[in-house]
Formats: structure tokens, sequence, C-alpha cells
């Protein structure tokens, strides 16, 4: 290749010095920010820098980046012309000075140290560094097995008038390496005066077969949850009836994809020569700091929050600010959200869910989601029965905004719905939140008759409703207006749904469901708050109006209301806060009703570190005509969460208390093939679970191992148990394994075989089981003395781990287990040492003073007698025994 040499005249030089202005063949180590490409020859002039072999160079620079034609070119094109130097700005040049061995260029440059033989290559920030290839798919942990787990809940609660138990459970069972058994049930026991109900309902009861971690395969009893989560195509159909059913299904799944790696927010790179730090800001907020190595660098914008906005980059070198950069940036969600995806459908409806008289339940039905752009997508599904079908279509749009004071995410949805018995619905969702934000919600749905009192397979009755709601904020302030819309014409209604001051509400049992004719009502509300903090004490403020018009009431309402609340923290004994208290008294008053003041009081105490456990009371009471009183406990472990509440409302004007009682206990349950585990609860959906064996040398039980789960919770596992923690299915899980905070006194352990930090992803129906090997070591501190009182020297323990003789007796010795004798050997002769603890502090035992008699080998225990002959052999080897282990 001919190299062209730049036709800038050369500067004036002292006569002998001619040959550096014209240029030396040196061989240079060439870096691109920080990293070494090799070193490379190149012709090196006051001026300027000229490489011998570009295309070798080149080629380097490639491997490191991407094989983008534009960058080959850029650099086939720049490296073989004469480069400036830029000596100027290397660090060895100019004393460090801030932002030193950098530049910025559109196109190709370099700085030459000439003080280290060294270039510095730079390149247009467009051009990105390779990334490392990573999977858009979560890989299955390959050490889980199949396993049955089940998760149970109940809740109660109790009063003269009204009693209520309430169980759900969940189950999954592994069956293949993607495959598993899965059903959910509910029992619902109410008792209302006289009357009582009670229903068992079976929601799911199916078999799922994962392929590709693309496609699903499902059949038995199936309600539509799965649908609308990824765990199907989170296709999202919200009018369209889609019931339990029983039969088949299949499609596309969103369950194996690694969100991570999907990210759609546009690459916020940065180019470091040297070691720094980086810190991202967006309006003077600090999004995230990152200490990042030499070189190019793509920063991890997980965590910074949806918008279309401006990241500033603050570059810190030893801590020195040295430059400042701007980058827009752009996040609009996971990707995966706006991706095809579909589902389709077939067999019968349940009886207990679709009330069909016609003996007819055969259905099918379909879904699918199509993008049209990153923003765009529309979606539309269908059910199809015997005698009606049902027809629904969406499209889904968001956009970030990067205008002036908008830099925001709007998104919107509209949909329609049709059937062919004359059913039409339809909907409208606008959020904005940059800042302010903004949401409006209208829907309506129409039967083909409003008022008939017959019982509809899919739609009875007429609705609409909407709602706008307003909040900004002003300095301190925060401010919001809303406004809702509500009609009703010809619904049935559970009773329990129907407003307070409905008479219908009290005639009859709550799950009874009565005729509501046509109703209207419309509200505005404004209103003002603000927070603040007064000498650690956080104050809460509000201020608010309302104006309300109800079809069942005469003329508006209009009314206003004013809240204050106090809340703060306690601490004990230098911890973190263990206590809080909170007092508040609000005020409301309108044209319908007369003024009403209610107060209330809120104190709980967490009785350990992790607050987890928890106890607490609380008062509230209205004017002075009802009092209500209550106190709970609430308590979480390695078998399960469990509280319990009782209160008690005092009604002035009656004279009369009424007693009532609350709790609630949930788990889970694990069969595999090593046997039957009891633990925490999950979080009610398809599960797998992780076990936690603490094994120790010690006999004790004492031993304790933190365990640390995402999203469970934590707590301590004693040695010779295994604790059972639940995990969503489809979830890469962390969880951490480290020695406990809360050692037992006079015990000092330590994990060897186990500890550290794990992420696994597991199908429902799985388990993976943590082996955890601890050492216990107790540590004893005293003073031997013989038969005849004298300090007892030059004795060698035999069943210790370690110990340091400190002179006239005296000893610190560690085992591994708790001793009650021991042993020495002293030339030929063997002791014993009673070893009573007098005293205990921290992981030291004192045992003070001990005497100690002479033995006979035949009375030591045989793991001592094995080692002291051991030593009786090196004993006739040496002038002086060895013990085994000796600080």
């Amino acid at each position: 290749m001919t190299i062209h040499h730049n036709s800038l005249a050369l500067p004036q030089v002292p006569p002998g010095f001619e040959e550096l202005a014209h240029g030396q063949q040196l061989w240079v180590d060439v870096y691109l920010y920080g990293q070494s490409l090799g070193l490379y020859e190149a012709n090196i002039n006051l001026q300027q820098v000229v490489f011998i072999k570009p295309i070798e160079l080149s080629m380097a620079v490639k491997q490191q980046f991407n094989d983008d034609p534009a960058l080959g070119a850029l650099l086939a094109s720049a490296l073989g012309q004469a480069l400036e130097r830029n000596g100027n700005l290397a660090c060895s040049s100019n004393g460090n000075a801030p932002s030193c061995d950098y530049l910025e260029t559109q196109t190709v440059g370099i700085i030459y140290d000439e003080n280290n033989a060294r270039v510095n290559l730079f390149l247009d920030r467009q051009y990105l560094p390779q990334k490392a290839a990573g999977s858009s798919f979560y890989q299955a942990t390959a050490e889980s097995e199949n396993a049955l787990v089940h998760q149970q809940n109940l809740n109660f609660v109790a009063d003269e008038l009204f009693q209520s138990l309430s169980m759900q459970g969940n189950g999954s069972l592994g069956v293949t390496e993607n495959g598993y058994l899965n059903t959910d049930w509910t029992y619902q026991g109410q008792r209302y005066r006289q009357a009582s109900h009670q229903q068992i309902d079976v929601n799911n009861a199916y078999f799922r077969q994962d392929l590709w971690k693309r496609l699903y395969l499902q059949g038995g009893m199936m309600d539509s949850r799965d649908i609308f989560s990824n765990t199907g195509g989170n296709i999202n159909l919200n009018q369209l009836p889609i019931r339990k059913i029983r039969g088949l299904r299949t499609g596309s799944t969103m369950a194996w994809i690694n969100q991570a790696q999907v990210s759609k927010g546009t690459p916020v790179s940065v180019f470091l020569s040297r070691n720094a730090r980086i810190d991202a800001y967006r309006d003077g907020q600090l999004l995230s700091s990152f200490y990042l190595n030499a070189g190019a660098q793509e920063l991890d914008t997980r965590t910074f929050p949806n918008g279309s906005y401006t990241v500033t980059l603050r570059v810190y070198e030893d801590n020195q600010l040295v430059r400042t950069e701007t980058v827009p940036y752009t996040n609009i969600g996971v990707a995966p959200l706006n991706t095809f995806q579909w589902f389709l459908q077939t067999g019968l409806e349940d009886d207990s869910d679709a009330q069909r008289t016609d003996g007819n339940r055969r259905v099918v039905q379909g879904g699918l989601r199509l993008p049209l752009t990153d923003m765009l997508s529309l979606t539309a599904g269908a059910t199809l029965l015997s005698k009606v079908h049902y027809w629904e279509g969406a499209a889904d749009w968001s956009h970030g905004f990067n205008t002036g004071p908008l830099d925001g995410i709007l998104t919107a949805r509209a949909s329609y719905l049709t059937g062919s018995d004359g059913a039409r619905g339809n909907v409208q969702q606008l959020n904005y939140n940059d800042g302010f934000s903004l949401s409006f919600y209208r829907s309506a749905m129409s039967a083909a008759d409003c008022n008939t009192q017959g019982e509809s397979v899919n739609f009875s009755g007429c609705y609409q409703s909407a709602n706008l709601m307003l909040s900004v904020p002003f300095e301190q302030w925060f401010a919001n207006v809303g406004y809702s819309v509500n009609s009703n014409e010809g619904r049935y209604r559970y009773r329990r749904e129907l407003p307070d001051n409905d008479g219908h509400r009290q005639e009859g049992a709550p799950w009874e469901q009565v005729y509501a004719t046509s109703s209207r009502s419309h509200t505005w509300q404004l209103g003002v708050s603000r927070s603040f903090t007064v000498s650690d004490i956080n104050v809460n403020t509000g201020l608010s109006a309302f104006m309300r018009n109800d079809s069942g009431q005469q003329g508006t309402d209009k009314g206003g209301y004013f809240t204050v609340s106090l809340s703060f923290s306690g601490r004990s004994g230098g911890r973190a806060s263990n206590s809080n208290t909170s007092l508040g008294a609000s005020y409301q008053d309108s044209q319908r009703g007369k003024g009403q003041f209610s107060y209330n009081a809120n104190y709980s105490r967490y009785t350990d570190e992790s607050g987890q456990n928890e106890l607490g009371a609380s008062l509230y009471g209205v004017n002075s005509q009802t009092l209500n009183a209550s106190t709970y406990a609430r308590a979480s472990g390695q078998y399960g969460n469990g509280s319990l509440a009782l209160s008690d409302a005092y009604d002035k004007a009656d004279n009369r208390h009424r007693v009532s009682g609350s709790g609630s206990y949930s788990s889970s349950l694990l069969v595999d093939r090593t046997g039957l585990y009891w633990g925490r609860w999950g979080d009610g959906r398809p599960a797998s679970a992780i076990t936690v064996g603490v094994d120790s040398v010690a006999e004790n039980r004492a031993a304790l191992v933190n365990v640390s789960i995402d999203g469970v919770g934590q707590t301590d596992v004693r040695s010779h148990s295994r604790a059972l923690f639940t995990v969503p299915g489809y979830q890469p899980t962390t969880f951490d394994i480290n020695e406990s905070l809360t050692a037992p006194v006079g015990i000092s352990s330590e994990i060897r075989r186990g500890a550290g930090t794990r992420t696994a992803f597991m199908v429902p129906g799985k388990v993976l089981r943590r082996d955890i090997e601890v050492n216990s070591r107790y540590t004893w501190l005293g003073k031997m003395l013989d038969e005849q009182g004298k300090p007892l020297v030059d004795g060698i323990p035999l069943n210790v781990l370690s110990w340091t003789p400190l002179g006239e007796g005296g000893f610190s010795l560690e085992t591994v287990r708790l001793v009650k004798q021991l042993y020495l050997l002293r030339g030929a002769e063997f002791y014993q040492c009673a070893m009573t603890v007098q005293a205990v502090r921290d992981v030291v035992r004192y045992v003070g003073i001990t005497r100690c008699t002479g033995v006979t080998m035949a009375n030591i225990p045989p793991a001592e007698q094995k080692q002291a002959q051991l030593m009786v052999i090196r004993q006739g080897q040496a002038a002086i025994p060895t013990a085994m282990k000796t600080n």
C-alpha cells in the first residue's frame, strides 16, 4: 500500500535534529480505549504518525468491534493516512491533567505518548464494541429434579353474625424435563346468621409441555390466566369471554425469554482510556453509578426509568471529574411485549362457570398479537360457541417523547367487542407519566336487551364507566384532580358490591345476587397534599373537595375533607429501626351528611432483625360514637407465615361491643425422592422449590446458616436440618448462603462447602437441593492443676482441634464438639481434666481452674487412644512429643 504523507511544511528545527523532523521508524504499542492491540511499526516525526502496515492494525480493531462495513472503510482510509500526534494530550506529558489520554473524534484519531512509546487509538463513538453473545432464553438449572411442590393458604374471620373460612392451594408435579402437572383449588365456607354457604372449586388441573422454549401444549381443565401472562403469550383480550374449559390449548410462550437480554433501551456507551467511575444523571437525578475498567464500555441501563430523555455522564478518574458527556436515551419497555404471540384452544366450557341450559358447551377460542412497529401492535381474538360468536380487536401504541418539557412515555389502547347475539363493548385507555401523570380509562358493555332479568349465557344488562385522573407535583406540593362517571341498567350484582346506603345490601347474605335497576352517578374530586419531615417525624397533610351526583339521591352533594398524619420510627440499642408509630386525624363534611371527625393511632414493633416477626396495635374512632381497637401478631419462619388479629368495635349509640377475630397461615409442602419437607409459602402460582440442608461435624443443632432468597425472604437454618423455600416457576431466582449473624453464644461456625450466591431457573414442579457443610468451633479458656494442686505444664491435649499453652497451666483451645473431659499426654502419663464451664462470653467458654487426675490408656475413649498410640510411637522416636495440631 502506498503511504500518503502530509504536505504540510516541517517546522524549523535546530541543526543536527533534521532526522527527527523527517521521522523515525519505531515499534509502538497500540491501545484501543485502554486495551492493547499489540506492537506495530510506524514512522513518527514531530507532528505525525504513519503506520507501516495499516491493514494489520485495521483487522485487530475489527476483531474487538464488529464487521460493520462502514467501520472497515473508515479504518482502511484513516489508518493509511498520516495522523496528528496530539502528544500534548498524553498524561505522561501534561502532568496528568484532567481528561488526559482521551480524544473526541468524528473519524479516527490518536494520542502519541512518546515517553512510553505508546499510541492510544480513538474512533467515532457511533461504532460500538462487539457484544458478547448472550442467549435471549433462560437455561433450566441442570441439577434440578422432578418433585411435587404444593402451596396452601388458610384465612378466617369471625364475629357474632358472620363467619368465613377460605382455603386455597396450588400444586405442581414435574413429569418431564420441561413438562409438569398443575392443579389449583379453593374452598369457601361462610355463615351469616342461620344461613350457610360452602363451595369448592378446582380452577386448573392440567398437564403442560414446553417445546423449544417457544411453544407449549396444555390439556385438562384450564382457566384463562396463563393466556394473559408471560406463561402464555401475554395476550390482552379484556372483553372477550374466555372462561374455564376442559380441553386442549396450544400457543406461544414468553416464559423462557431472558428479559435482561432483550431490553429495548437504546445503548449508552462510554469510552475510557483508564479505569473510571461514571455517574449517570437525568436532570440532576442520579440514575446509577458505574465502576468500569478501561475500554469501550456499554452501561447497564436496566434500572433506568422508561422514557425518552437525555442522560448526562460524568466521568471521574482518581475521584476527579475529567469530563462530562450527554447522550440521548429511549426505553419504551421490554421487546417481547411487542412480538408476535398466539394461542388456540378448544373443548367444553366448565358447567360451574358457564351457566348454560342447552347442554351444548363446546367452544373454540383463539387470539394473536401482531406487531406492526416497535411501538404499535394489533391484537385480535374470537370465541366461537354453538349459537353465538364473539370477536374482539384492539390496538396498543406507545411512544417516548423527548421534546422540551415532555420526556415521558405515553401508552394507549383501544378495543372493540361485537357478538352475534347483539352484545357490544368498547374500551379506551391512556396513560402518561413524566413527573406528572395522566390516566384515562373508559369501558362500556351492552347486551341486546339491557333490562331483561333472564340469565344470559355471557352478558346481561348494560353499563358504562369512565375515570380521568391528573396528578401534578409542584415544588413540595402534590395536586390531583379526578372525574368518574358510572351508569348501570339491568344488571345482577352481589349484595356485597352494593353501596353502603343501599337498603338491599343488609337484607340478606353477602354472596347472594340481586337485580339492580338503572342507576347513574358522576363525581369530581380535587385535592392537594404535602409531605415533609420535622425532627425525624414524617408529616403528611391533605386537603380535598368533591362534588357527587347520584341518581338515587336528590340534588348534588358537595363537600370536602382534611387529613393529617404523623409517623416516626424507634430505635433500640443502636440497631436499625425496630418500631413504627403513626397518628392521624381527618375531618369530612358535606351537604347531605353531618361533619365527621375520625382519628387513628397505630403502633408496631419488630421482634427480630429481619422485620418478618411483628407485634402491633391500633385504634380507630369516628366522632365520639364508635371506637375500634385491635391488636395483631405476625410471624414468619422456616415452616411458614402466620398472623392473628383480635378487634373490638364499640358503638356508643347502642352501647354495644362487637368482637371479631381473624387470622391466616400459609406454607408449602415438598415431596421428592429424599422425603417430605414443610416450608414457606411462595406466591400461589405454579412453583418450584429450593431446599438447603445443613450438615455439621458436631452433634449439636445450634450452628446456624443464613439463607436469603429473592422475593421469598431470609431465614436461619439449623444444622442437621433441611429448609424448604418455594419459588415461582419460570422466573430466575437468586439465593445467597452465608454464616448467620445471630450465632449461638459460645459457638463460632464457618461454612466449609456450599456458601455463596447463585441464580436458578426452573420449570414448575422442580426442586434444586443445596447441601451445606458447617464446622462448629468451641473455644475454651482455663487453667489446669495436677492432683497436688500444681500447674499442669508440658501436657499435650488429645481430643482438641488446636491449642495454645499460656504458661503456669493456663490454656486456650478449640474443639469441634462439646467435651466434658479433656485428655492429655505428659511424658508417658495420661490425664483427664473436667471441662466444667463457669461462664460464657461471646464465643469463649471460661472453664476456670480444673483439676486433672491420672488415667490409664484403657479408660481413654477409642479415638483418643489411637491418637495417644501415635504420639507414644513418636515419643519413642523423638525426645519431645508433637501434638497433631498446635498453634
